[in-house]
């Protein structure tokens, strides 16, 4: 006799995303919230037992429960409580500093959330310190851009951090200058990371309070696991006391950064030797994947380019380390038996990681290696045939290529730019591409990613159009990029990315058919309505 089930959901429109992309009007679950049948409302009810919680769905759309392979959960926290400057015009970022400083005491610091974005001021020129300086004379200001690769800082805010006009940039950032040699406001990556230690660090209340910030959008969005992809010990720590206490209710995948170089901060290095932690916590919290930053990014000129910026000549960006540097780098990871990712932007960064890669695993070969390139944003040649020779998963985020496309033709050029943001290029080669959202750069919000993915366009349907249309992908590969195969991106798809027995009743619910609406009016995936999350047959969030 079959088993009795613990929990059924019934009268349901079901996209179970299993490999013949089957249909199914009710699940049923055990009482360790995995499914035991998949099915039609008489086969599953037939399940029923005395104790067995039935809940009518009312006809509404259920998918497998969301997945965003690349945010930053404690930074996307922070950034729900600091200063929202996001899209901002300047003058409204400038008044927003001034009035902040008007109400807090001197000295005090004003850290924005992600991120001002040049690209939609009248004036798309970067900001100054002069500027910032005015709004705040008596506070040191630090306004990260949306790309989180370039900060926008005042004179106190570089005082703090000991940098002068005749402070030399350091390996693999740049503070800008003026012609004559000051400094200009802004910095990139390494050197932006300077005037970022300056910064009093925040407490562990204020850490707290940040990740529950961050979990309940992220569920809110319908989002029932996460990678988060630049962890150092302390976040590791707290997101496992979450767990530990109870409070944690996303699957939470982990990822150590900075710790597989002889540079790099020594705890962080000594918190490798703890990896990998799999499964704890009820399969809540995993740690099994490194990530290694090896450029910057587009819009702070600092992603590595083979050819020079289009609007910067003599420029081509910053590799934050040399190819010996990252083959070491892999191959320290490979024989420790984990997940590698790296953030590549630029062509250059993207061939260099492929490099390395290739060379690690002729010596280290590793069928199942699951290697990740974070963005992999800029192909001018056959760097997606060589990552699917390799098994390399590319880990994309839709949202970038509309908020980004006014600037990337700039920046890249009109030859250059069907080759940037495009994951249906991508994904012509490689048959799999794992999305994400690089929370706060973009909001974690799975649907307005495949509406990215599908139109080529934002929430505000900018750009007209779409952004070079060759390169949007299906409604249904834009379904599986935050599903199937994003839970492959995280070795997860034997229990997570599809609705199948023996797999978790991990499951999103929608007002209306995502696949249907992406087919007849693709603009109408932004009126979607989240109406629960359940991860492990649990509803963590009902609208």
């Amino acid at each position: 006799m079959a088993k009795a089930a613990a929990k059924i959901w019934m009268n349901a429109h079901i996209r179970t995303m299993d490999a013949a992309l089957s249909e199914a009007q009710a699940l049923a679950a055990d009482s360790e919230g995995k499914l035991i049948a998949v099915g039609s409302d008489a086969d599953i009810l037939a399940l029923r037992g005395a104790g067995t919680e039935v809940f009518d769905m009312g006809g509404a759309h259920i998918v497998p429960g969301l997945l965003d392979t690349h945010v930053h959960f404690r930074m996307y926290g922070e950034s729900l409580l600091k200063l929202k400057i996001r899209d901002l015009s300047k003058e409204d970022i400038l008044a927003s500093v001034r009035e902040a400083a008007a109400r807090i005491p001197a000295g005090k610091w004003i850290v924005g959330g992600m991120g001002w974005n040049n690209e939609v001021w009248e004036d798309p020129s970067y900001p100054t310190l002069a500027e910032l300086d005015e709004a705040a004379p008596d506070n040191p200001v630090l306004l990260p851009r949306m790309d989180g690769h370039l900060i926008w800082a005042n004179s106190l805010a570089y005082r703090a951090a000991g940098v002068s006009d005749d402070t030399p940039d350091p390996e693999g950032g740049e503070f800008m200058k003026t012609p004559d040699g000051k400094l200009q406001g802004c910095a990139s990556n390494a050197a932006a990371k300077t005037v970022r230690a300056a910064i009093p660090a925040p407490t562990a209340e204020e850490r707290r309070e940040a990740m529950f910030a961050a979990q309940a959008q992220i569920l809110a969005y319908g989002v029932t696991g996460v990678s988060d992809m630049g962890c150092d010990p302390v976040d590791l720590e707290d997101i496992d006391s979450l767990y530990e206490d109870g409070l944690g209710k996303l699957r939470f995948c982990g990822t150590l950064a900075r710790c597989l170089n002889p540079k790099d901060p020594e705890e962080n290095r000594a918190y490798l030797d703890r990896l990998p932690i799999l499964g704890k916590h009820g399969d809540h919290y995993t740690v099994r994947c490194t990530k290694i930053l090896s450029d910057g990014a587009v819009g702070a000129q600092s992603a590595a380019l083979k050819e020079d910026y289009s609007d910067r000549p003599g420029h081509k960006g910053t590799l934050m380390y040399t190819p010996d540097e990252l083959y070491h780098m892999v191959r320290n990871a490979a024989e420790r038996g984990l997940q590698v990712s790296t953030h590549s932007i630029g062509d250059a960064a993207i061939d260099e990681i492929l490099d390395a890669y290739e060379k690690v695993l002729s010596e280290i070969p590793n069928p199942d290696h699951r290697w990740r390139v974070e963005h992999f944003q800029t192909v001018t040649n056959d760097s997606p045939d060589r990552a699917a020779r390799l098994g390399v998963i590319p880990s994309m985020q839709p949202m970038h290529a509309p908020n980004s496309a006014t600037m990337a033709l700039r920046r890249l050029g009109e030859k250059r730019i069907h080759g940037a943001y495009a994951p249906g290029l991508v994904l012509k080669s490689t048959g799999m591409v794992a999305f994400g959202s690089d929370a706060p750069v973009s909001a974690p919000a799975p649907l307005s990613g495949i509406h990215a993915a599908v139109t080529r366009t934002n929430d505000s349907l900018f750009p007209e159009g779409g952004f070079c249309m060759e390169n949007a992908v299906s409604p249904m590969d834009a379904l599986k990029g935050y599903t199937i195969w994003a839970a492959r991106a995280v070795f997860a798809d034997d229990v997570r990315g599809s609705l199948e027995p023996g797999k978790y009743a991990d499951f999103t619910v929608l007002d209306r058919d995502i696949i249907e609406t992406a087919e007849t009016a693709p603009h109408d995936i932004l009126k979607i309505k989240v109406l629960k999350t359940v991860i492990g047959g649990k509803a963590e969030y009902e609208a």
